[in-house]
């Protein structure tokens, strides 16, 4: 349940920017694209959840099927620091007209194209090109032209909307491939194409003047990201070579030019470095349960994807509940503590239904609960450990890339989600209470993730200790600050 898209490398620019015509009464705007931020989180959470479906009509494998979800989910990461960029010299008018004609492109491809997962996986690209926009411009606007004191409350509403997305995508998402098919996301897409006229309208034509942003670093990140994802679905090592070359050509980029998606700089922070690596670690099983889950209803309880979508409501429910009372969480517990108990929340999530697999599907209820709350709080007071020694004009860089970390780790978590899936290996099941070897199967795949959990806990203790007799704070205290950095 990540806050991922939340965030956009300027959007933490501080001040907004005088608004010039339309933007004269600069609020008028903000529903229009809260509505397309909240209304394209919930189609990109919607897809995300029908890989069952998608695979049975397709005849597709678990891992193949995957892409739709992966790729999609790295040009989410990498949409949202072009964006964000372009933003600065392109106006966010002409960047959504742009995204909402990619939207209806991509839409149309993937409905026409549904007999063929080739022209559906193209229309999903297509189409996510242009979500990214949505779930990144919003924010971009409210910092450029809301002024400071109100940027808070605007930005707070797009963390609401933020977690009830999730919810009304995983579940619609299951309601609508169940009842209709899951061809009919496709359409309902095409819902956003109807606020062009209210971005025509209420949406400011001015843009910045900032005369170029940085192509190759994010065209990196994704050769590197896709690289990843396509040796995962095969473990084909040809693909390890553009990842290496990818990587090679991404440190010397950062370490040469100034305006670098994020230069080499960043990486003196000890905190930051620290932070990045258990956040690539805990971010790649975010989705966990929503690939495994419509699989395993289907296999283990006889479910159809609206029924597994309704397991989510109480975890989601939860995750909103502790993400709203952050603040008072953070007056009672340190960072360290908070991040500590989250980060076994998390795993304790996976191992719960990883013992009790097909036992009773409560289980998975009481599991996915565990899991969300535990991403909920441990978001703000990790971010706020990797930027805090980081100077404030250079935060919102930090951040973006903080953010692009989460977003390229959940779709390589994906990936591998699905290669396991697929292989059906057993090996855990000794440690389960699975009656079944299908079931031991899903057992085994629910300690693995738990193993990745445990993996980023041990990491944060051993980098924080290391942090701690380094003499960097981890021990944070709750400031007003904070709430700041959550909400971006």
């Amino acid at each position: 349940m990540s806050e991922s898209t939340e965030a956009a490398p300027s959007a933490a620019a501080g001040s907004a920017r005088q608004p010039t015509d339309r933007a004269a009464k600069p609020k008028r705007a903000v529903p229009v694209l809260l509505f397309l931020f909240v209304f394209c989180l919930v189609m990109d959470n919607g897809f995300k959840s029908l890989n069952l479906p998608i695979s049975e009509d397709l005849g597709l494998s678990v891992d193949a099927v995957s892409l739709q979800a992966t790729l999609a989910g790295v040009i989410i990461g990498i949409g949202a620091v072009v964006y964000s960029s372009l933003a600065d010299f392109i106006s966010i008018r002409k960047l959504l007209l742009a995204a909402l004609s990619m939207v209806g492109i991509g839409s149309v491809i993937g409905y026409l194209g549904q007999e063929s997962f080739a022209w559906v996986l193209t229309g999903r690209i297509i189409q996510t090109a242009g979500f990214a926009a949505a779930e990144t411009l919003y924010v971009v606007y409210v910092t450029k032209y809301l002024p400071k004191k109100d940027q808070k409350t605007y930005l707070g509403f797009s963390t609401a909307a933020f977690q009830l997305s999730l919810l009304i995508g995983v579940v619609g998402g299951g309601f609508i491939a169940t009842y209709v098919g899951w061809t009919a996301l496709f359409l309902v897409s095409l819902i956003a194409v109807l606020a062009i006229p209210g971005v025509l309208a209420f949406v400011p034509k001015s843009a910045s003047t900032r005369s170029s942003f940085d192509i190759l670093g994010p065209f990196l990140i994704a050769v590197i990201a896709g690289g990843l994802i396509m040796f995962m679905q095969a473990f084909n090592w040809i693909w390890l070579l553009p990842v290496a070359v990818g990587i090679a050509v991404f440190v010397w980029h950062i370490s040469t030019h100034a305006n670098a998606i994020v230069t080499s700089e960043f990486f003196k922070y000890k905190p930051y470095v620290f932070v990045l690596l258990v956040v690539f670690v805990v971010y790649s099983v975010n989705l966990g349960f929503v690939f495994v889950l419509p699989f395993l209803g289907s296999d283990l309880f006889g479910m159809d994807v609206a029924q597994t979508s309704l397991l989510f409501v109480p975890g989601y429910i939860l995750a909103v509940v502790v993400g709203t009372l952050s603040g008072a969480i953070a007056k009672v517990l340190n960072s360290r503590q908070a991040v500590t108990i989250a980060l076994a929340m998390i795993a304790a999530g996976f191992l719960v239904p990883a013992v009790f697999t097909d036992q009773w599907i409560g289980f998975y209820v009481i599991g996915i609960g565990l899991f969300g709350a535990g991403y909920a709080l441990m978001y703000a007071p990790l971010l706020s450990t990797a930027v805090g020694e980081i100077a404030p004009e250079k935060s919102g860089v930090a951040i973006g890339f903080y953010n692009l970390t989460i977003n390229i780790a959940i779709p390589i978590g994906i990936a591998y989600t699905a290669a396991i899936t697929n292989s059906r290996v057993s090996f855990m099941g000794f440690a389960s209470l699975a009656s079944s070897e299908r079931a031991a199967s899903y057992a085994t795949i629910f300690f693995i993730l738990a193993a990745v959990s445990l993996l980023a806990l041990a990491l944060y203790w051993l980098l924080s200790g290391n942090l701690r007799r380094s003499g960097h704070e981890i021990y944070h205290v709750h400031t007003e600050d904070d709430d700041a950095v959550a909400a971006h």
